[in-house]
């Protein structure tokens, strides 16, 4: 390991004993150098990582993304290290930058670079340049104090850049943003480049309009959402993805194993699918104008699921069904209709 050199001009705040820079490190070189303190950070939240992966992956995408500026400490005396002259900074082979912001893109880069099988990708990443601010002169109690200075009063932006500068539809984000991180999801099964699904040969559970519906159901008990609401999504996106990518993980965990099989289950459904968020929607979420939130242990909720009949035989669901292609050998029960009050009913009378 060699010693990193970083090119910027040395500005001095509160006197003549503190100063901070501004300069450009290359990937590869970060990785070298900065180190995390927890008496200084937050703990690393790791479910956030994987998040934070895909999002800097969408580097090359027509959007792009947005990486504010690492915040990092030097903590030896200046003057040994910073060339006046070429506004230079030396950071010696086995030297730390402690970080003070920016603690989970640094691992967020870490956990892509990971699962990045593609050399000239990984190389691609190693080899960007991000901004940096480094702070000289900083005793223990100053870091902290940027620290928290920084997180109290900058706004935070989404992994998905889902801002008021976004002018996507924003549940369109989510379904491709839950579709992509969600393995259980995958499994399910959603269908992007179809309006239907045709039953019963494909299995698959949603249709990218019906997981849309699903969603809009389990967080604010309607088919469609409101300004408002996108508003709230828009807040809240980061938790609110997170929360998704666990709540297909538990709720596919109790439901049968290929849940959209007709001819098996009733799973597979629109009417019972919205039945099933709106059911959710009142049990966990915890809504109002300006927050939106759930229950700390919504997954006994969900988990209350698994209990229930969810076979065709289920008497509780007959006199809402009706024989589909009948006498054919694609035949299969479905519900005569789209509509989930009966069917929210029968679900409140048995798991309440």
């Amino acid at each position: 390991m060699f010693d990193i050199k970083l090119k910027g001009l040395v500005n001095l705040i509160n006197g003549n004993d503190k100063g901070v820079m501004t300069t450009q490190i290359n990937v590869r070189d970060l990785l070298e150098v900065y180190k995390i303190d927890n008496s200084v950070n937050r703990d690393i939240n790791y479910a956030r990582l994987q998040n934070i992966s895909k999002y800097i992956d969408s580097y090359d995408s027509n959007i792009g993304i947005f990486l504010p500026s690492l915040v990092f400490s030097f903590s030896e005396d200046i003057e040994g290290y910073y060339n006046m002259t070429t506004k230079e900074l030396r950071v010696p082979s086995g030297m730390k930058l402690k970080v003070i912001d920016g603690q989970h893109r640094i691992k967020g880069l870490e956990y892509l670079l990971r699962d990045t099988k593609q050399v000239d990708r990984k190389e691609e990443v190693l080899n960007t340049t991000l901004t940096a601010q480094i702070y000289f002169g900083l005793k223990d109690d100053d870091q902290k104090n940027v620290f928290v200075d920084i997180n109290s009063n900058a706004k935070r932006v989404s992994m998905s850049l889902v801002t008021k500068y976004d002018t996507r539809d924003i549940m369109r984000v989510l379904v491709r943003d839950i579709y992509n991180l969600s393995n259980a999801l995958q499994t399910a099964g959603v269908e992007f480049n179809k309006s239907r699904i045709v039953k019963p040969n494909s299995v698959l559970f949603f249709t990218s309009a019906r997981l849309t519906s699903f969603i809009a159901f389990l967080l604010f008990g309607k088919p469609k959402i409101n300004k408002k609401n996108e508003e709230l999504v828009k807040e809240n996106y980061d938790e609110i993805l997170a929360f998704l990518d666990k709540f297909f993980t538990v709720l596919f965990d109790i439901l049968p194993s290929v849940p959209g099989d007709v001819r098996k289950y009733t799973l597979g459904h629109e009417a019972l699918q919205n039945a099933i968020a709106f059911y959710l929607h009142k049990a966990i979420i915890l809504e109002n104008e300006k927050i939106l939130t759930w229950l700390p242990e919504w997954e006994f909720e969900v988990e209350k699921l698994g209990e229930f009949d969810w076979s065709t035989g289920n008497h509780l669901f007959q006199p809402y069904m009706i024989m589909s292609r009948a006498n054919t050998n694609h035949q299969f029960k479905a519900f005569i209709d789209n509509k989930y009050d009966n069917l929210l009913r029968v679900l409140e009378e048995e798991l309440l």
